[in-house]
């Protein structure tokens, strides 16, 4: 199981996505507040990003443990690159509170969890035709 690559990208995505609830995606200045510095936005700010990396953190650990049923594997870690992709695109939208500031260095902890999906799903879709091509063999 830990020996299939995408078992380690697949891991990175879940040590990432808890990592975005320390490190901050956006450093500024909130809008509404009276010159508020240094707010930052991380997964741990918002109802909504907690809730959407939480399900990105256990479709990510839940998959690892699914090497069995390739085909299950697959569709989750789809939903898990699905799911990614949305929280980026979340991150996004909530920029929007800011009056001032600039994406932090950490924001490629979240990108790093769609790459590490993507990549997963490489090594899965790999190792379906490793399967067919040496059932075809026989």
């Amino acid at each position: 199981m830990i020996q299939r690559k995408q078992t380690l990208w697949l891991l990175l995505s879940v040590i990432c996505a808890g990592l975005t609830f320390k490190f901050p995606f956006y450093n500024g200045t909130v809008t509404g507040t009276e010159g508020l510095a240094g707010a930052d936005m991380n997964a741990a700010s918002n109802i909504w990003l907690t809730l959407l990396t939480g399900i990105v953190a256990a479709l990510g650990l839940i998959t690892v443990f699914l090497y069995k049923n390739r085909k299950l594997q697959l569709q989750l870690t789809f939903l898990g690159l699905a799911a990614s992709v949305g929280l980026i695109a979340l991150y996004a939208s909530y920029i929007k509170a800011f009056q001032t500031g600039g994406i932090a260095i950490t924001a490629i902890l979240s990108l790093l969890v769609a790459a590490g999906f993507f990549f997963a799903l490489k090594g899965i879709r790999r190792d379906q035709k490793l399967i067919r091509d040496l059932d075809r063999l026989r």
